[in-house]
């Protein structure tokens, strides 16, 4: 599965989800899920990902994580 770190992100900058919002250009809702402390999500648009790249101002796999499914 992949994650977003978006939430670890904005812990470690004391960003709130609505800061993101305003910042980011991001409607509330979106960045509401984006900043979700589990970090699964649906769909993830490019100008979503730049949106998040442009403001965090880091490259792409700084925003995410592949984390493997547990062994059956």
């Amino acid at each position: 599965m992949v994650r977003l770190k978006v939430f670890e992100l904005m812990a470690q900058r004391g960003i709130s989800a609505y800061a993101l919002s305003r910042a980011a250009g991001l409607p509330y809702p979106s960045a509401y899920r984006l900043s979700r402390a589990h970090g699964q999500f649906g769909r993830l648009h490019a100008e979503t990902l730049d949106a998040l790249c442009e403001f965090f101002q880091v490259q792409p796999g700084r925003l995410l994580e592949w984390v493997p499914a547990d062994p059956l």
